[in-house]
């Protein structure tokens, strides 16, 4: 079984197989609610073949691509997601691609080992819905809602000062609705976008079986 098969199981074949500031340098394009279509990918290289990293929107869809990959192969998952993550330098110009763990959270060992919380990062994709087990609709894709106050924000902080640019999106489960900021931010003399806010992983590991109703339930786990 492939890592795209593993995350697309279901919970017991999973058990079984184990603008302002520096914005006005955002393209038109970017600062609207968009839709990205994310290309199933089973490995780092294939991810960095699919992904257009000169695009935030495309980092922050398969960024949430890479976190539903631990699901399915943690060492996998944590690769994919260094590729796409930054950490910054505090109060500095400088940053660390990848950073020390790419936004991984070591709480998130808890999640990966209980198979009731495995299905919760596939809620963020379009078409992914109770009815079908939070199985995404092919083609795949990301809903990106852009958050103009957070973009004009974190661009009056750090656009001037520490050569940074910046764009905040958020994606929203459809499972319980839980709504995720994703914060993104490339730098002087440089075209590429990095997701930038380390709780981005975490956050789309946030607990929502409590949203689901009977039927949904029988869906996800039946």
């Amino acid at each position: 079984m492939g890592l795209f098969d593993k995350m697309m199981s279901s919970v017991n074949d999973i058990a079984s197989a184990v603008t302002g500031g520096g914005a006005a340098g955002l393209d038109a394009s970017w600062k609207t609610d968009r839709r990205i279509e994310v290309k199933p990918v089973e490995d780092l290289e294939e991810l960095k073949a699919a992904v257009n990293v000169s695009d935030p929107g495309s980092v922050a869809a398969y960024y949430v691509y890479a976190v539903m990959a631990l699901t399915a192969d943690k060492d996998t998952g944590i690769g994919m997601m260094k590729y796409l993550f930054a950490d910054l330098e505090p109060f500095g110009r400088g940053f660390t691609e990848g950073g020390t763990n790419g936004g991984w959270d070591n709480y998130m060992n808890e999640r990966l080992k209980d198979d009731d919380y495995r299905w919760l990062p596939r809620a963020y994709f379009d078409g992914a819905v109770a009815d079908n087990g939070f199985h995404p609709a092919q083609p795949m894709s990301v809903s990106l809602h852009f958050n103009q106050p957070n973009t004009d924000a974190l661009n009056g902080q750090s656009f001037e000062q520490l050569g940074r640019l910046n764009i905040v999106y958020w994606v929203k489960s459809n499972a319980a609705g839980n709504q995720v900021n994703i914060e993104l931010s490339k730098f002087d003399g440089s075209d590429r976008w990095y997701v930038t806010k380390g709780s981005v992983a975490s956050a789309l590991f946030y607990d929502q079986r409590a949203g689901l109703t009977a039927a949904a339930k029988a869906k996800l786990y039946g």
